[in-house]
């Protein structure tokens, strides 16, 4: 009887702990053109479950089929790089590792965000390469692909 009540509450208390709150986690209606950036990511999503090692080599090519003026792509399997469409030397590195903290601390909660949710938004700051590297907040907008690769854009927020 007792094995049975643990596995009962156990269900029931699931989805509490898998609601947990994800650090960086924003409403997806902030940024410039966030409209286009999600755009840009479903279209690329639903290409990747077709073909996925062609898109990813695509990307990583630098084709124009996977940019919208200044958004472009990236996908990641867990925190791993598998394709960038602007920082191409990080293709195959390990975002998520001890290296690269410092530099990419917003990709565990934009890693769990596309996995665990499916798709949204995670608010972070990175260097805006239109202004000349100045750190700015960015939302990314991630959405999971299969499996545990995920793909994500983002823009930067409107400053007043």
């Amino acid at each position: 009887m007792k094995p049975i009540l643990a596995c009962i509450l156990g269900l029931v208390t699931l989805p509490l702990f898998a609601a947990e709150p994800i650090p960086g986690e924003v409403s997806c209606d902030k940024g410039v053109d966030i409209a286009k950036v999600q755009a840009l990511v479903k279209r690329t999503v639903e290409a990747l479950r077709k073909d996925q090692a062609t898109v990813i080599q695509q990307i990583n090519s630098g084709d124009k089929n996977w940019k919208d003026g200044d958004y472009y792509m990236v996908v990641f399997e867990g925190t791993k790089s598998l394709a960038h469409g602007y920082m191409s030397w990080v293709v195959g590195q390990d975002l998520g590792s001890t290296t690269y903290q410092n530099t990419y601390p917003w990709i565990r909660s934009a890693e769990r965000m596309a996995l665990e949710r499916g798709q949204g938004c995670i608010q972070y700051k990175f260097h805006n390469p239109a202004k000349g590297g100045q750190v700015e907040d960015k939302i990314g907008y991630g959405m999971k692909v299969n499996g545990n690769v995920w793909a994500n854009s983002g823009t930067y927020l409107v400053r007043k």
